[in-house]
């Protein structure tokens, strides 16, 4: 199995840890009165978060590596990609930061969360999306 494979099903379990964290909070915050109980929707959001931050590490490495491989010749979808994904990161450790030792900044963490959802759902569609098209197709 090819790195691209590997990273690609790695990144589809990353995108469905990404949306059960969004629709947990979105289904907590955005529905007041909805079925659920908002704690274990809390718990539930704080277990699909941390399952996101550990499936970025391995996708954080690979990518490392076929920057490192690539050198300057890299696509333009691949340089977007990697601008992305450093977006990525920022924005998470940003709302780790807020969610852990800056709670001042609590009422931030929604639209971080949002932004984090919407960069992981652009750069799976922008990659592993495109090589699961590519796959489909014969190529």
């Amino acid at each position: 199995m090819s790195d691209v494979t590997i990273k690609a099903i790695i990144a589809t379990v990353f995108i469905v840890a990404g949306t059960g964290a969004f629709l947990t909070v979105m289904a907590t915050m955005g529905r007041p009165g909805a079925a659920g109980d908002p704690g274990k929707l809390r718990k539930l959001h704080r277990i699909f978060g941390w399952i996101y931050v550990a499936l970025l590490v391995p996708l954080v490495f690979l990518g490392l590596d076929f920057v490192k491989e690539m050198g300057d010749g890299m696509s333009t979808r691949a340089v977007f990609h990697m601008v992305l994904a450093e977006t990525l990161i920022a924005l998470l450790l940003l709302k780790i930061l807020v969610v852990r030792f800056f709670k001042g900044f609590m009422k931030n963490a929604p639209a971080l969360g949002m932004a984090l959802f919407s960069l992981t759902l652009i750069i799976f569609l922008v990659t592993a999306g495109f090589y699961f098209l590519q796959t489909a197709a014969g190529k």
